[in-house]
């Protein structure tokens, strides 16, 4: 696997773009174009949120077509909680490129972001669509990157290389978010986390599908800014086929190759997010090991992330690992806690259910002044284990959300 720059055109074949159409008052980049120039097979995965968004249901129901070859984008707006009005024109949008490119309606999908319960301005996105249009080529994926940012600091995007057989496949992606995130989504057979991602894989639907779905559980489910759920969260993918690698149509050597580059790829993605959280100052790593399944390293993994007296102990360089122990015992699953060891960084606090002998609390709080926090720690009930990321709570972080929808 090889790591390269770029986003969602370093694949073969596809295009993109990104405008300015008036959405956003601060007059950036709000509206975006992914477009491929051959038919593509397409997986997507969305918010359980029982409040989904409309770009959410209209993208549910064009996943019925068979191929897709667009996915247009506008942040700024959430287009949630319009009734009718929000789902007729989230279709609207989907019209206005297939009418534009000559496709179905059902061959484009469609995904918002920005602020809930506001009409959508389609009007500005119709009077956008041809220099939207007109203007995707293989150097817009940068443009595509920046129009779906909302208080996002910096371009999310990320390329990884993969040696199949004779063949290079190629998957970029480009994502956004940095608050109300905590993922919790599905994948859709037939502020806000958005992501998008191309490949010129030659991959099926159903297997396209399946891989998108392990790859979300271990990415993107698996972070948290502040634990608040969004009605948007989209998670698409395509592939085109044009590396002309062996066709993958089953689970093998080829698939596990595929999956591995794309799980990658996501983890990447989604630790950006958590590092770019609103008012974020630090990227924390939590790892829950020696758990007794799967579902309880997750379900712990992602407890201890979301405990916000952990997050401002961070923020404010206290390392107590009180707050840890106290996330964990909480998550209900089976512990003992008289066999629990936790880590910060290398410097072990607890041991066997008690404080480690020789632990150094001004050592840990040293550790907790870098811009990198890893903790750990070990149930030794069984071989499972997860990693969930997380970001401290800031001063800038209750600025920023208490001035939102202002």
């Amino acid at each position: 696997m090889i790591i390269v720059k770029g986003g969602v055109t370093a694949p073969r074949g596809f295009l993109a773009n990104g405008v300015k159409a008036g959405i956003k008052e601060s007059g950036k980049k709000d509206l975006a174009l992914i477009y491929s120039e051959v038919q593509a097979v397409c997986a997507a995965s969305f918010t359980t949120n029982s409040f989904s968004a409309s770009p959410v249901k209209v993208s549910k129901d064009h996943l019925k077509s068979r191929f897709h070859q667009a996915i247009i984008v506008n942040s700024g707006n959430a287009n949630c909680a319009n009734g009718r009005d929000g789902d007729k024109k989230a279709a609207l949008m989907a019209g206005y490129i297939a009418q534009t490119m000559a496709l179905e309606p059902g061959e484009v999908l469609v995904a918002s972001t920005g602020i809930i319960g506001r009409p959508l301005p389609v009007s500005r996105i119709e009077r956008a669509i041809p220099s939207l249009v007109s203007g995707v080529s293989r150097s817009g994926g940068g443009a595509f990157a920046e129009a779906i940012m909302t208080t996002d600091t910096v371009r999310k995007e990320f390329v990884v290389k993969v040696k199949i057989g004779h063949s290079t496949v190629t998957i970029g992606g480009a994502c956004k978010g940095v608050g109300m995130i905590y993922p919790e989504m599905k994948v859709a057979r037939h502020a806000t986390l958005l992501c998008f991602i191309t490949t010129d894989a030659d991959i099926s639907k159903k297997m396209l599908e399946k891989a998108l779905s392990g790859a979300v559980e271990e990415s993107f489910n698996m972070i948290s800014v502040d634990g608040d759920m969004s009605t948007n969260d989209s998670c698409m993918v395509m592939a085109n086929g044009l590396a002309g690698n062996r066709p993958i149509r089953r689970a093998g050597h080829d698939y596990d190759l595929f999956i591995g580059g794309l799980k990658y790829l996501a983890t990447e993605l989604a630790k950006m997010i958590a590092r770019d959280g609103e008012g974020a100052t630090k990227l924390v790593e939590i790892e829950v090991s020696g758990a007794a399944s799967l579902s309880d390293a997750r379900r712990a993994a992602r407890k201890i992330s979301t405990s916000n007296l952990l997050k401002c102990c961070i923020f404010g360089e206290d390392p107590n690992w009180g707050r840890v122990v106290a996330a964990c015992g909480s998550s209900g699953i089976r512990i003992d806690p008289d066999r629990v060891d936790v880590f910060l960084g290398e410097i072990k606090a607890l041991s066997n259910g008690t404080i480690a002998k020789g632990y150094d609390k001004e050592k840990a709080r040293k550790y907790f002044r870098e811009k990198d926090v890893k903790i750990r720690v070990s149930l030794k009930l069984g071989r499972h284990s997860a990693v969930a990321w997380t970001c401290d709570f800031s001063k800038e972080y209750v600025e920023i959300n208490s001035e939102y929808s202002t």
